[in-house]
């Protein structure tokens, strides 16, 4: 394979002709073939059905406006030497060589890099149309570090989609905050990083003081000024699309078929369970099975701000949601551990049908289920074993200081020292207790975080596995602190939302 990428990049290399219609090769008369009459008909004309449609997102390396006051002479407004010799151009014609037909279509959304919080449905939508690959190339201007780590994010939601293949490459100019939080959306989104590092060699890959440029009408002048001097060149551009193009050629297959599904849902029985998949093409291959709360007196699923109203949160990031009607205990507390680990399996089972990685499903709980979702993590094994956890105000210990009617309705009216012991999960965790996010208010009245929460929290540290606490000290007078879930009407909501959402991204 390195070879065959060695022997195509010396090929491109040597190949000037564009796959543009105004190609010299292609304006070239046809040949005479023996057997036919070389007329102009359907047989003579090129093969476009296998190329692809590539729309590549940058800054002023990809494109800038004609600003001759700052002698940016072309409307491409790049170092490189002409405007065919730019990265957008050269990744065309390298990608012509293996599917004919191909366009690749800069955009430049600098403004976005400065203003983080824009609208992406009206800064892309029209230019995102029956696009094949979208190619993410930016950082060079954000200033705010701290908000593009979670705007790099949208971004490559946002285009994942759009298309089915989305590419995202470090930057020129080297940050290493920017490129942590750019290789951090890759691995969180599923999709390849191309590296970029060692392409930027001042004298090398960007033009120096007194070298050749041509303006819009092809008339040569000099460079003078610094700001032109920091682009790459028509090597630096060269290298780029070397890189870029190599991500494709590990990543897109020939004769592709079309995504399997679009977002679906459906419900499956014995447990009654309610699945809620990403478009396959948009598909990170991570899951969550949620277990609703109501003290292992009720669960209610259809209640939405702790069941299947989670699906539009975990759906827009490519991850697929299932919620469980577990069995109510009534003191039998293998009932609800059955019908978590039945889900759990369930989904591995399913996991090539529905995109997802056997080795990325995690568990999700809210009060009870925060419960049940620690128990599932701390006791259950093999393929019944959650990747990761995520606990909203759990009650976490079966001791007198906890939750009784949870306790009542999961062990019975008279649990053995034993049995409280044994599902008192602050004292279960193991080396292999997955990761964890967990949340609550320290006003919380009807499952005081000390004793659960905040006990499991400290546990899973004491163990060295990593944690996430995201608590607040009031809950601004909601009803006994308790039982927000994802309502909008939480006055912490929009922060929870925030952080759940970058703690996902962060493994």
């Amino acid at each position: 394979m390195k070879r065959f990428i060695f022997l195509f990049f010396i090929l491109c290399g040597l190949l000037t002709e564009s796959c543009s219609k105004n190609d010299s090769l292609i304006n070239e008369p046809p040949k005479e073939t023996p057997g036919t009459d070389n007329k102009d008909d359907d047989d003579d004309k090129e093969d476009t059905s296998n190329g692809l449609k590539v729309l590549c997102l940058g800054n002023s390396i990809t494109r800038h406006e004609y600003a001759p006051s700052i002698e940016w002479f072309s409307a491409w407004g790049m170092a490189a030497s002409k405007e065919e010799n730019d990265y957008c151009h050269q990744l065309e014609r390298m990608l012509c060589q293996q599917r004919p037909g191909s366009k690749v279509t800069p955009l430049n959304i600098a403004d976005w890099e400065r203003n983080l919080s824009m609208n992406l449905n009206t800064l892309l939508d029209q230019h995102c149309k029956d696009k094949d690959v979208i190619v993410i190339r930016l950082g060079e201007n954000v200033e705010d570090k701290t908000a593009f780590k979670t705007a790099i994010g949208r971004l490559v939601s946002y285009c994942k989609k759009q298309a089915k293949h989305v590419f995202i490459t470090g930057c020129f100019w080297k940050d290493d905050e920017k490129e942590a939080a750019i290789k951090q959306a890759a691995t969180a989104y599923g999709i390849p990083y191309v590296d970029l590092r060692g392409i930027d060699q001042v004298g090398v890959t960007r033009p120096s003081t007194g070298d050749i440029l041509y303006d819009l009408d092809g008339k040569p002048y000099t460079i003078t000024k610094d700001f032109i001097i920091a682009h790459p060149n028509d090597k630096g551009m060269k290298r780029i699309a070397e890189e870029i193009m190599k991500a494709f050629l590990l990543h897109i297959k020939d004769n592709e078929t079309a995504p399997s599904y679009a977002a679906r849902s459906f419900t499956l029985d014995n447990p009654q369970t309610f699945v809620f998949l990403p478009a396959s093409h948009t598909a990170t291959g991570r899951a969550v099975v949620v277990c609703p709360g109501g003290g292992y007196g009720y669960c209610k699923p259809e209640d939405n701000y702790e069941g299947n109203g989670w699906a539009p949160f975990f759906n827009e990031r490519g991850i697929a949601l299932i919620v469980v009607k577990y069995t109510l205990p009534e003191g039998n507390c293998q009932l609800p551990i059955a019908d978590a680990e039945t889900t759990i399996k369930r989904v591995r089972e399913h996991a090539k049908e529905w995109y997802v990685n056997k080795d990325d499903v995690g568990i999700m709980g809210f009060s009870a289920g925060g419960h049940l979702a620690s128990t599932i993590a701390t006791h259950s094994t093999g393929d019944a074993h959650p990747n990761f956890q995520i606990l909203f105000y759990p009650v976490i210990t079966m001791g007198a200081q906890g939750h009784a009617w949870s306790r009542e309705n999961f062990l019975g009216k008279n649990p053995s020292t034993a049995q409280m012991e044994l599902y008192s999960n602050e004292k279960q965790v193991k080396t292999d207790t997955p990761r964890a996010f967990i949340t609550f208010t320290e006003d919380d009245t009807e499952v005081p975080p000390t004793v659960n929460g905040k006990a499991y929290y400290q546990a899973l540290i004491n163990k060295g596995i990593p944690a996430k606490l995201v608590s607040w000290q009031s809950s601004n007078g909601w009803g006994a602190g308790h039982g927000w879930g994802n309502l909008g009407s939480f006055v912490h909501h929009e922060e929870l939302m925030s952080q759940l959402s970058d703690w996902l991204k962060s493994f």
